[in-house]
């Protein structure tokens, strides 16, 4: 980098055309330069942005200032511009190392007190050439100038040396770090960090021939000429390819290190950079991938990549035989505006085998307990099929037998004994037919479910002295399957009313919701814990787990909302629609 100027070391053969002809390439210079601030100030989105453009502008007025003093013919014209263009060069020491630290992630190293440090021998050689009694002490013009002011040679004082020291301490120490951090990166775009290197160090070494004479860099400073080439490299590699704002990132050891992949995107979605489980997940190197569109390499549309910021909602991409999580988090500078995104791609591949063994497991599991279900209701249609075929059919045989017999016997006091068995036959029939209708209630398959619940919740309702209410507002009938398991469970929760709750009142309501069939009963009995009630069923009753399993295995749920003193309301859901 361009440190400060060692006095012009020319020879008189040159003549006039050849200062001139310098003077119009610095001025030249000094101008491409004053182009490139203009451009990163208003470009600018990160701190490390005003700082490359502090650099550029001081690099700039000392071309400017350079070219005058290059083409003056009087001696105190070149006097002057040779002391302003110090101007430049005492600003940029300081100010390439905010750049530099800024631009490697070291911002905190930007201080107050750092920069007031730093600050002191460029103030120092001001004040010392703004005063005419201590300006020689820098640089100054021997009393054989004034004959020919043209081809006039600054000598140096004993104070330009120090300043020498710290400028190269500083710049040198500024550019290594520079260098270094790119050469890290340089696997993931080494063309553009070569480059960046490059043209950063040519600078460098030409100002350092030119203060030790060395061959013809004695004769004009090419640090200013130089410095418009490195200037033009870093303002199209730092805006171009984003490096300004998102290359500490990826020179981040956790970045190289972490095992979820993660992608640097510019406000265009174009990759600037990636780590290598990133490399790995989308199966192409880093030096192929920058560069490129995101949404390309990651087979996605754009719009997931701006949307998918909640970590608890991630997007499901597939990348080859790979399942991963994306999820992205904007990087906005420290004046907050966004300046890109990043994409983060954690993979999934043997939790979502897991989960597919699951699933299948899940579903062997409904269909099993479907297969045990179905049993359940062709053994009930069985069992009520024989007790209405064979013991109801006998026993009402009998009773008509009994009613012939008693109407031929001639003592009241044994028509009263067969009255009483014929009774008791009765009343055996009746509790025959209410299990019958229990087992399997004809009214479920011929009339519908809301039939069949409105019928078992008036016996229910005489049984248990509550009064009962079902409102139907069904816009269909569920199907048969979905029907019984429906009537299973509100059968269930009835009966527990019945036997429990001590309700005055029930309801019952059916309706459609999500695809499926909703159920509410509700009633205003005494309520108790639910969760006491499943954690320590009492044995025999396992009224509740059978209402839950029965709602899950068909692919729905169940819930129970209750507390003692304040009744209880029962909700199933079951799909009735196929997903």
């Amino acid at each position: 980098m361009p440190h400060l100027s060692k006095p012009v070391i020319r020879s008189k053969g040159h003549g006039v055309s050849w200062h001139w002809w310098f003077s119009g390439l610095a001025l030249a210079g000094g101008a491409c330069l004053a182009s490139y601030t203009y451009y990163v100030w208003r470009h600018r989105q990160a701190s490390a942005g005003a700082s490359l453009a502090v650099v550029l502008a001081a690099a700039g007025w000392w071309s400017l200032a350079y070219a005058l003093e290059l083409g003056a013919t009087r001696l105190s014209t070149k006097l002057l511009w040779g002391d302003a263009k110090w101007l430049g060069i005492c600003l940029l020491p300081p100010a390439w190392f905010a750049f530099i630290m800024q631009y490697t992630g070291r911002g905190r190293w930007v201080n107050r007190r750092t920069l007031a440090a730093f600050a002191v021998p460029p103030l120092a050689v001001t004040v010392l050439l703004a005063n005419p009694a201590t300006h020689d002490l820098v640089r100054y013009y021997p009393p054989s100038a004034a004959g020919n002011p043209a081809d006039a040679i600054a000598q140096v004082g004993p104070w330009f040396w120090p300043f020498l020291v710290y400028s190269n301490l500083l710049v040198w120490g500024c550019t290594a770090v520079f260098v270094w951090t790119l050469t890290r990166v340089s696997r993931l775009y080494w063309r553009q960090s070569l480059l960046l290197i490059v043209t950063v160090l040519l600078p460098c070494v030409a100002n350092i021939l030119h203060n030790l004479n060395v061959g013809p860099f004695g004769r004009v400073e090419p640090t200013p000429f130089l410095f418009v080439l490195t200037g033009a490299v870093l303002v199209w590699g730092l805006f171009r390819f984003r490096l300004l704002d998102l290359a500490p990132i990826a020179r981040s050891s956790v970045f190289e290190t972490v095992l979820d992949g993660v992608l640097v995107l510019d406000p265009y979605r174009r990759v600037v950079n990636l780590n290598p489980a990133a490399e790995r997940a989308i199966g192409m190197s880093a030096a192929d991938a920058v560069g490129r569109p995101a949404e390309a390499l990651l087979t996605v549309e754009p719009s997931v990549l701006d949307q998918a910021s909640d970590p608890t909602l991630p997007e499901h991409v597939v990348l080859g035989t790979s399942h991963h999580e994306l999820t992205t988090a904007p990087l906005r500078d420290r004046g907050g505006r966004e300046t890109g995104r990043v994409v983060m791609l954690r993979d999934v591949t043997d939790r979502y085998h897991a989960h597919e063994r699951l699933v299948r497991l899940d579903e062997q599991r409904r269909w099993l307990l479907g297969r045990i279900v179905r049993a359940q209701e062709e053994e009930r249609r069985r069992i009520a099929g024989d007790i209405h075929d064979d013991a109801i059919q006998a026993i009402t045989a009998a009773c008509l037998r009994l009613a012939l017999l008693r109407d031929r016997l001639p003592e009241p006091e044994q028509r009263q004994r067969l009255e009483a068995a014929e009774a008791a036959l009765s009343s055996s029939l009746e509790r025959l037919r209410t299990l019958v209708f229990d087992l399997r209630p004809a009214v479920l398959d011929e009339v519908g479910l809301s039939a069949a619940l409105r019928q078992y919740l008036t016996e229910t309702a005489g049984q248990g002295g509550f009064q009962a209410a079902l409102r139907d507002d069904l816009g269909q009938e569920p199907p048969a399957e979905a029907r019984v398991i429906a009537y299973r469970i509100a059968q269930e929760a009835l009966t527990n009313v019945r036997t429990h709750a001590r309700a005055t009142r029930v309801e019952i309501r059916l309706e459609e919701a999500q695809g499926g069939l909703l159920v509410t009963i509700t009633d205003d009995g005494v309520g108790f814990a639910p969760d006491r009630a499943e954690a320590n069923p009492r044995p025999g009753h396992l009224g509740l787990t059978s209402m839950r399993e029965r709602a899950t295995m068909a692919g729905g749920w169940h819930q129970i909302d209750s507390r003692p003193g304040q009744g209880t309301t029962v909700k199933f859901w079951l799909p009735t629609k196929e997903a």
